[in-house]
C-alpha cells in the first residue's frame, strides 16, 4: 500500500512538472540592501522595496536596528502591495553595515535620507516612524515640510521622560555592551505578545539585532547605541511647528517603554495637525507591529474613518460605524492572521 502511495505522489509531481505547473520564479527572502555614495562623502545603506509607481513611505526604524529591520513588517508584504505602498528606509550611524562616526547626529542622518530620495527621484512621501526612530523622523520632516503628505508615529519616542532609564545607560557601557552582544535580550518579545503569532517574526528580530551589532565587524560594540541614547537625552526635538501635514499616532495603552500618557501630549504640542490618535488596550510596545496593518490603511486611504477588520475569515476595510457593529458581533481588528 505504501509503495502504491509513493508511486502515486511521484506520478502526480511528474505530471505537474511536465504540464508546466511548478513555479519557476524566486520567492522574496527579504528586502535588498543597496548602497549610495552620497554628496556628503558618506556611504549610505538603504532599502527600497515595492513597485516604483506605488506611494513612497519613508520608514524610520527603532533604536539599535539595521536598515533591514523593515523585514519585521513583511508579514504584511502582500497587503502592503495591495494597498500600493512602497517602503524606503535608510540605515543609521554605526548600525548594520554603516560605519560609525561619533560626530554625526540627527541633521546628518536627515541629509542621508534626502540623498537617497533624490537618488531615487522621490519628491513627495509619507513618513512613518516607530519607537526610537521617531526623533530622527522629526528632524527630517522639519527640513522637508513641503514634501511630506502625512506622518505616522507608532509606539513613538518623543522626548525622554525623567523616569526613563535611557540617559543612565549613556554612562553604563558595560550594560549596553551586554545588550548589544546578546540579541536575544535586546529584542525579545514577551511570550504572550501577539507578535508571537507571526511565524518567524521573533527569530527575524533576533537576526536583525545580530546584523545591527555584528555584521560589519563591530563585535557587539556599545558605542553606536550609546551615541544614539545620548542624542535622545541631549538633543531637543526639532521644531516642527511649520509642518502642516496630518499626523497619526498609535500606542498600546500598556506601553511602559514609550508610555502614551507622556508621549501623546508631547506630539500634540509639537505638531499643529494631529488628526488621529489610536490607542489599543492590553497592548504594550508591540502595538507598532500588531497594528501595522491599520497604519497602512490610514496611509493608503489618507482617512481616519476606515478600519481594517476580520469578519468570518475575511479581511476587509470598512467605515468606522460598520467596524464597531462588526466588532460587537465578534469580528476582530486587523488581518485575519491575528484572529488565530
Amino acid at each position: 500500500m505504501r509503495q502504491l502511495l509513493v508511486a502515486a505522489v511521484i506520478a502526480l509531481v511528474a505530471g505537474m512538472a511536465s504540464a508546466g505547473q511548478l513555479t519557476g520564479e524566486f520567492d522574496p527572502i527579504g528586502p535588498t540592501v543597496q548602497t549610495l555614495d552620497a554628496p556628503t562623502g558618506r556611504t549610505v545603506a538603504y532599502v527600497d522595496d515595492g513597485d516604483p509607481g506605488d506611494t513612497p513611505v519613508v520608514f524610520f526604524g527603532g533604536s539599535g536596528t539595521s536598515v533591514r529591520v523593515m523585514n519585521l513588517l513583511e508579514f504584511a508584504h502582500t497587503l502592503r502591495g495591495e494597498l500600493g505602498l512602497r517602503l524606503i528606509s535608510v540605515e543609521r550611524n554605526g548600525f548594520g553595515q554603516t560605519a560609525f562616526d561619533p560626530t554625526l547626529g540627527y541633521t546628518e542622518y536627515a541629509e542621508d535620507v534626502e540623498a537617497v530620495l533624490d537618488h531615487l527621484g522621490v519628491d513627495e512621501f509619507i513618513a512613518f516612524g516607530i519607537s526610537g526612530g521617531s526623533p530622527y523622523l522629526t528632524e527630517f520632516v522639519s527640513r522637508n515640510a513641503d514634501r511630506v503628505t502625512s506622518i505616522h508615529l507608532a509606539s513613538a519616542l518623543s522626548e525622554v521622560p525623567d523616569s526613563s532609564s535611557i540617559c543612565g545607560l549613556t554612562q553604563a557601557p558595560d550594560t549596553v555592551a551586554f545588550l548589544a552582544q546578546n540579541p536575544q535580550v535586546w529584542f525579545a518579545f514577551s511570550p504572550d505578545s501577539p507578535v508571537q503569532q507571526v511565524p518567524g517574526l521573533q527569530d527575524e528580530a533576533y537576526d536583525d539585532s545580530a546584523r545591527t551589532f555584528f555584521i560589519a565587524g563591530q563585535m557587539g560594540s556599545p558605542d553606536p547605541l550609546i551615541h544614539e541614547f545620548e542624542l535622545y537625552c541631549n538633543e531637543p526635538l526639532a521644531d516642527v511647528s511649520g509642518v502642516d501635514a496630518p499626523v497619526h499616532l498609535y500606542y498600546g495603552e500598556d506601553d511602559t517603554t514609550t508610555p502614551p500618557d507622556f508621549h501623546i501630549p508631547v506630539w500634540q504640542d509639537a505638531f499643529s495637525n494631529v488628526i488621529n490618535v489610536r490607542t489599543y488596550p492590553g497592548l504594550g510596545h508591540d502595538a507598532q507591529y500588531r497594528h501595522w496593518d491599520q497604519v497602512m490603511v490610514d496611509m493608503s486611504t489618507q482617512r481616519t474613518d476606515r478600519i481594517l477588520v476580520c469578519r468570518k475569515g475575511k479581511t476587509s476595510i470598512v467605515d468606522e460605524a460598520k467596524a464597531q457593529r462588526q466588532l460587537a458581533a465578534g469580528a476582530t481588528l486587523g488581518m485575519c492572521g491575528w484572529a488565530g
